[in-house]
């Protein structure tokens, strides 16, 4: 396929950024803006263009809420990283409301091999029915955040996450304020999207008082095709009490989301049965029909009622609640020397429906509600230190977490044709009674530890020598519960390094010209995922035979990456450009390609002893005139396999292929500008050469969306002064867009059913006003 046009008939443009020189880091302050140390990069000069995300140190970059008027409310906090070097992001329904169908890859790392933090909270493995960790599309309320600092390629030895192989986002709502706030809006469009947001701020309470932070969110929406609604609640508070030697802060997040899901669907549905080939809710009648086994061999169209059965389902979807509270206490014990402490808990629970024609119900219906309901208990701690002597910026801390996971799969009974409603994706489900049958029950308890050192040395006033270590335990045991002669595998898999080193160099030889050196090694736990489990992730407890497992198992190593970036920026007068180069070593990486149907997936897991990733970015801000700015940019990637993948005496040629799922050129432009009271922008979005099998026989169409928008806020002089009104359209050609390509996991070769449409156009106007 052709590549689309970018954004003004450009075709470069990049998920890149163009780092400015980095503002002071958030981490601290320094009296003198012209001497670097471990906390503090020069500001950037006056006149020089603001990129969307800038540099605050070595392959690290900041995002800061007001760089994201593009953003439209009530989106999901993966979809803010779409500016990020190197970063691809899709999601089916156009706010990103169902974790089932979000992806988002950064250098060749999924989103679940990331480590990732919202308010110092480490979420872990962020990938749908995950068993070690809470997904961020359900954490706080995405409106409400400030900032997301992020590593691309490597992780800094202070994030703590037992799932980081590759880079890391770390998540921050907006600073508490000592004046009271309001703001409140609302979302109109398609589909019956509603979104209403509500934030508040306490400001100081008396004199010595905390500063309290709400946000609320309302989300609801049909769906785009076929029919069900999608709604989600969430909601955060951030408490904050200062003390005589610190502060003590509170955060508190709560989502419940209830999601009508779109059916997964392969090449040859889109082929034979057009974009729409969604699921058959509400025609209840019509899916009786299909799956009825003397209908099997009947014309259902482009297929047999018994091949179509396999394909289209009845109904699909999820409820989901995430819960997460912590509280963390900064204190400053002399000038020198400060740290902080926090405890945290976060609970997750998930049911994941598909009406199953492989299973009918006891009844004689032909088909059954198959739930898979994976729930998670973390409870953790983190302690920090940081003391500053000298040219020496020295940081140390250590972190301890363990987690109660348990997750099986149920069948419910669904009602004869015409003796009762039918079952809904979002529940309840024991309407006709409880489950029917159970299978792969299993639980685990996973116990993370991380301990790190790092020195940030001025070696001049522009050059500043990163050097540190981490070393982490990461702990998994169980797998298969009760008696069962099907009883899913059980042991345990043990990740244990007592050196893994970061080096940098980070070096400003001017006020407009930065450039850095960043090498970094990482580990990550082993990933867990149930027997029969419908998704991505690679884990040796989907083996099928024990024997198997016990034999993968003494053969397995933990996934352990190397990462090297070199990089610089330099800002012109009213442009600047920004580049890197990086390379990904990675090792033992577990591959799990997908075979069988969407209602009993099988997985075949093997080690890959080695693969690598190499790749650049580009990117370019540019203040055309005073009130118009451009960017554009290109990022690169190509990651290779070492060797084959050999199943028994099967060998599946995949040496010297790209991995699936991560395109190999992503490109972003994006236009705005502000004139008076009014603001316009424009983003163009292409990825390309995106493999869709280990063998690379098929790939993913290009991937191409402009979104557009455009605000007024009335004037001090208008009735309803700071009025803001704004419309939005995402999809603005209404292309027809593969958007996640691998959300069933990724085939050896040929087609499979894991593909997902992205939305049509959707338009959505909105208002807001601050008090």
């Amino acid at each position: 396929m052709n590549t689309p046009p970018t954004l003004l008939a450009l075709a470069i443009g990049t998920a890149l950024v163009a780092p400015l020189h980095a503002a002071e880091s958030t981490d601290a302050a320094h009296d003198t803006p012209t001497t670097l140390n471990a906390l503090q990069v020069i500001a950037t000069p006056r006149g020089a263009a603001v990129a969307p995300t800038q540099v605050v140190g070595p392959n690290r970059y900041v995002i800061n809420a007001t760089d994201l008027d593009a953003m439209v409310s009530g989106n999901n906090g993966l979809s803010m990283l779409k500016n990020v070097p190197g970063a691809s992001y899709t999601a089916t329904d156009g706010l990103g409301l169902d974790i089932s169908a979000t992806s988002l890859f950064v250098r060749g790392f999924r989103m679940n091999e990331m480590g990732i933090t919202f308010e110092g909270v480490p979420l872990n493995d962020n990938g749908f029915l995950s068993l070690t960790g809470t997904s961020v599309v359900n954490v706080g309320v995405p409106d409400g955040i400030g900032s997301i600092t992020v590593s691309p390629g490597g992780a800094p030895v202070s994030v703590f996450s037992s799932s980081v192989n590759g880079g890391s986002l770390e998540y921050r709502l907006r600073d508490l304020q000592d004046t009271p706030s309001l703001r409140i809006k609302q979302g109109v469009g398609s589909n019956n999207t509603r979104v209403t947001t509500v934030s508040g701020q306490s400001g100081q309470l008396g004199e010595h008082g905390p500063k309290l932070l709400v946000d609320l969110q309302r989300v609801s929406a049909d769906k785009y095709q076929g029919a069900g609604t999608q709604k989600f609640l969430r909601g955060d508070l951030k408490a904050q009490q200062d003390v005589a030697w610190g502060d003590f802060t509170v955060f508190l997040s709560d989502s419940k989301a209830a999601v009508w899901g779109y059916n997964n669907i392969s090449f040859d549905m889109i082929r034979k049965l057009g974009w729409k080939a969604d699921s058959f809710y509400p025609d209840y009648a019509w899916a009786y029909y299909v799956a009825s086994p003397e209908n099997a061999d009947t014309s259902c169209g482009a297929y047999t009622c018994g091949e179509l059965s396999e394909l289209i389902p009845y109904d699909t979807g999820q409820v989901t609640r995430d819960r997460v509270a912590s509280i963390n206490h900064r204190f400053q014990i002399t000038p020198a020397l400060s740290g902080n402490v926090q405890l945290y808990n976060a609970n997750s629970h998930t049911q994941a429906t598909l009406t199953d024609p492989t299973v009918p119900s006891p009844n004689g219906v032909p088909f059954s509600e198959q739930v898979q309901t994976p729930h998670l208990n973390r409870l953790g701690g983190m302690f920090n230190l940081q003391f500053e002597t000298g040219a020496h910026t020295l940081t140390t801390g250590f972190w301890q977490e363990k987690s109660k996971a348990a997750a099986k799969t149920e069948w419910y009974q669904q009602p004869l044709l015409g003796q009762g409603k039918p079952l809904k994706a979002t529940g309840p489900f024991d309407v006709y009674g409880p489950a029917f049958q159970t299978d792969n029950a299993s639980s685990w308890v996973t116990r993370s530890r991380q301990f790190y050192l790092h020195d940030n040395y001025a070696v001049t006033d522009t050059l500043v020598l990163g050097l540190g270590f981490k070393a982490v335990d990461f702990t998994t045991t169980g797998g298969g519960i009760g008696d069962s002669a099907e009883r899913p595998v059980s042991g345990t898999l043990l990740a244990k390094s007592n050196f893994l080193p970061h080096v940098s160099l980070y070096w400003s030889p001017t006020e407009r010209t930065d450039a850095f050196i960043d090498l970094v090694n990482t580990m990550n736990g082993y990933r867990v995922a149930q027997r029969g489990n419908i998704g991505y992730t690679a884990s040796a407890w989907t083996i099928s035979d024990q024997k198997e497992f016990d034999r993968v198992a003494g053969t397995l190593r933990p996934e352990k990456n190397w990462n090297l970036t070199v990089g610089a920026s330099h800002r012109f007068d009213r442009l600047t450009v920004t580049g890197d180069v990086f390379y990904n070593d990675i090792r033992n990486r577990l591959l799990s390609a997908a075979i069988g149907t969407q209602f009993a997936q099988m997985n075949t897991v093997r080690l890959m002893p080695k693969m690598h990733v190499i790749g650049a970015d580009l990117g370019i801000t540019a203040d055309l005139t005073d009130h118009l700015q451009f960017y554009q940019g290109i990022a690169l990637a190509r990651s290779y396999y070492d060797s084959d993948f050999v199943v028994g005496d099967t060998v599946y040629p995949i040496k010297g292929n790209a991995q699936p799922g991560y395109p190999q050129l992503s490109l972003v432009s994006d236009l705005s500008a502000h004139f008076g009271d009014w603001r316009f922008g424009a983003t163009s979005t292409s990825y390309l050469r995106q493999p869709f099998t280990y063998e690379n026989d098929i790939r993913v169409p290009t991937f191409w969306q402009v979104n557009a928008y455009t605000a007024y806020t009335l004037g001090p002089d208008s009735l309803l002064p700071g009025l803001e009104l704004r419309l939005d359209v995402s999809n603005l050609f209404n292309r027809n867009n593969i958007g996640t390509a691998t959300i069933a996991g990724s085939s050896f070769s040929g087609d499979y059913q894991t593909l997902q449409r992205s939305a049509p156009r959707q338009v959505m106007f909105s208002t807001s006003i601050t008090f």
